[in-house]
This record gives structure tokens, C-alpha cells and sequence, in this order.
């Protein structure tokens, strides 16, 4: 199987965030120019660009220029599943200590109802 570039994680996480290219290049600080060399031509940008990029998308340098976190092992079939983790390792930051301990229960819950499946 392939290996997927940088330009094909940027063009998945702009998907996933439904940000357009307009907008963000413009919160990046860059041109539509210049965004577009990352994202058609397979150029990969300049540190300061590239954690501007990943502040924005709230993901990691590594994970864009790389496709891994930082010492982490992954294959090209747990992609996917690492993209889902951080999410909700996103989503879980972002709770409040009442909201975390909803959310803990209701997964409790949830993985014991599938787990009898």
C-alpha cells in the first residue's frame, strides 16, 4: 500500500475540518498560491509554515510532514484509527470536569452494550 504524503494528510484534514483553501491560507498567513504548491504540486512548506498549519487544524508537525505523532509507530492501516484517537483526545481537552464525567460514563456504557454483542 501507498504511503500518503504530506499533501494527501492536508487535503484529509481540511476535509475532515471543512475548511475551505481560502480560509485557510488566510488564518495559515499565506497565499492561495502558496497553499496551492502544498496542495497540488507535493511541496512541503517551511517549519514556521508547516506549525502554523497544524496550529490551525489542531494537529501536529509531525503528523503533517510525516504522518506520525511524535514517537509513535503507526502503519498506513491504523491511520485512520490514530486520526480518530486524537479527535476525540481533542474533544476530551476540551470538557469540562462535569462534561468529562458524562462522557466517561456514557462510554462505559457504550462499550459495555457493545462488548455483549
Amino acid at each position: 500500500m501507498e504511503e500518503s504524503s504530506f499533501k494527501d494528510r492536508l487535503i484529509d484534514e481540511l476535509n475532515y475540518r471543512g475548511i475551505s483553501n481560502k480560509e485557510f491560507a488566510k488564518k495559515v498567513g499565506i497565499s492561495s498560491g502558496t497553499l496551492g504548491m502544498y496542495l497540488y504540486r507535493g511541496s512541503i512548506p517551511s517549519a514556521d509554515i508547516a506549525v502554523r498549519m497544524a496550529s490551525v487544524l489542531n494537529s501536529s508537525v509531525e503528523y503533517l510532514v510525516i504522518g506520525k505523532e511524535s514517537g509513535e509507530k503507526i502503519s498506513q492501516n491504523d491511520s485512520k484509527k490514530q486520526w480518530q484517537i486524537r479527535e476525540i483526545a481533542n474533544i476530551v481537552k476540551s470538557l469540562s470536569d462535569s462534561q468529562l464525567e458524562h462522557f466517561l460514563f456514557i462510554t462505559r456504557e457504550f462499550k459495555a452494550a457493545v462488548t455483549k454483542e
